[in-house]
């Protein structure tokens, strides 16, 4: 009987901690200068180029999971500013343009956030919240059906074990998979790696991303304003999205 309650309880932990796991975790992002890119363009001094994050592989290696399952294709944007003027880039003066000439305006945080919580990714985490507090009321009653038998009543050790698990697991999962703690979760790590409104310094190498709304586009749009001349660029990127 005890080698069966330790069994479960050793089923239940691996269901714990696998279950646990971050579906969407941000890392370090690595680049070359924009002039690598083809969609490199220049403007007075300022290089820019964007980058369509369209495979899987790379957008796990980023993302710690496939952002296409939310919808959402990240757009990596590298600027570097080898001129001597000020310039500002707002993300969300950032276009997708399809072939039929349909434009689409990136999704903000929040956006971005709720349309992962609401797709596969953010289903995972939720599970993995809930699991949680079932392995946790199963592994309390493991835990006190052994400790039970040993005293001579396995299921009253079983009932308290329960009610401790289930306690414990209920607090550490279901509140949390319950709340809205989970988009203000993916929202933190989406903005750790957006691109955002920046203002652009002579000398400064600056990157971040875009998030919009995953279609077939052919060219991204972007405004760009010159502070020191108080004058606004329209630019158009080439871009292919391969899924």
């Amino acid at each position: 009987m005890q080698n069966k309650d330790h069994r479960l309880l050793c089923l239940v932990l691996i269901i714990t901690f696998s279950a646990c796991a971050a579906p969407l975790k941000t890392d370090t992002v690595s680049f070359k200068s924009p002039v690598s890119y083809p969609s490199h363009q220049e403007v007075e001094g300022l290089h820019l180029a964007i980058d369509a994050i369209d495979s899987v592989d790379r957008s796990e290696a980023i993302f710690g999971t496939d952002l296409k399952e939310a919808n959402i294709l990240p757009i990596h944007l590298i600027v570097h500013n080898q001129g001597t003027k000020e310039f500002e880039i707002n993300a969300l003066q950032v276009f997708g343009i399809t072939a039929s000439g349909e434009i689409t305006a990136a999704y903000s945080l929040q956006k971005s956030a709720e349309h992962v919580r609401q797709s596969s990714i953010g289903t995972t985490a939720v599970t993995g919240a809930i699991a949680g507090a079932v392995a946790g009321a199963a592994a309390g009653a493991a835990v006190g059906a052994a400790i039970g038998g040993a005293a001579g009543d396995a299921s009253a050790g079983a009932a308290s074990g329960a009610a401790i698990g289930g306690a414990t697991g209920g607090v550490a999962g279901t509140s949390a998979g319950l709340s809205d703690s989970f988009t203000m979760r993916f929202k933190k790590e989406l903005a750790a790696l957006a691109f955002e409104d920046r203002v652009i310094y002579p000398g400064d190498l600056q990157q971040g991303f875009v998030y919009l709304k995953w279609k077939p586009y052919q060219k991204i749009r972007m405004k760009l304003f010159n502070i020191t001349d108080n004058k606004v660029h329209e630019l158009f990127f080439p871009v292919a999205v391969h899924r």
